[in-house]
């Protein structure tokens, strides 16, 4: 990780170009960490439900066959940080490849009728990470965070292993991420010395 050339970004309002649920800069000049800051919340029942959602994924994904790409891997290990881990740290020369490994922007049109963009996107937990990243921008409906978030947990496939999306570790990873931005509980990242 000390070996890394890549040069960094200049940080203006929003690190890795959204990344995890636009997350702002907290506190970089003094502790060089971030955490997701936002002002809901889920309702208790379906918050309760989005845990129990993380916590089968994460058994599943923590005995799925590692990723052989890098960035794939530590998207992995940060979709498996448990709440009282340190925070989760990364090299600076993984914003960039992070950057690239974010989903893009939801099309304008799912701004305009979440109901019908969630069902569309049921299917692909990183198209809903992106939409619940990019939607509280476009004066969203006021349930918009309980719909992104039982499309999520009524799509699991729970398993005797524990709870799955497709079979896929890639979308496994994206649907924690996306509960836990929901939830109000990303884990923090700060960037390594």
């Amino acid at each position: 990780m000390g070996q890394c050339i890549h040069g960094l970004k200049r940080w203006s309002g929003l690190l890795f170009g959204g990344w995890l649920a636009l997350l702002p800069v907290f506190s970089y000049a003094q502790e060089q960490s971030f955490q997701l800051q936002t002002e809901a919340s889920l309702t208790l029942s379906i918050s309760q439900e989005a845990e129990e959602a993380i916590d089968r994924a994460q058994r599943w994904l923590a005995v799925q066959t590692a990723a052989s790409n890098r960035i794939d891997r530590l998207l992995c290990d940060y979709a498996l940080t448990t709440p009282d881990a340190p925070p989760f740290r990364i090299a600076r020369c993984d914003i960039t490849p992070l950057e690239y490994a974010m989903p893009p922007p939801a099309p304008s049109a799912c701004y305009t009728n979440l109901t019908a963009a969630v069902e569309s996107y049921r299917a692909q937990p990183k198209q809903l990470f992106a939409l619940q990243r990019d939607i509280p921008t476009e004066n969203p409906p006021p349930n918009w965070r309980e719909a992104i978030a039982l499309a999520i947990i009524n799509t699991q496939k729970i398993t005797p292993a524990g709870g799955h999306w497709n079979a896929s570790s890639e979308d496994t990873l994206w649907a924690i991420l996306a509960l836990r931005a929901l939830l109000n509980e990303s884990h923090p990242i700060q960037l390594a010395e």
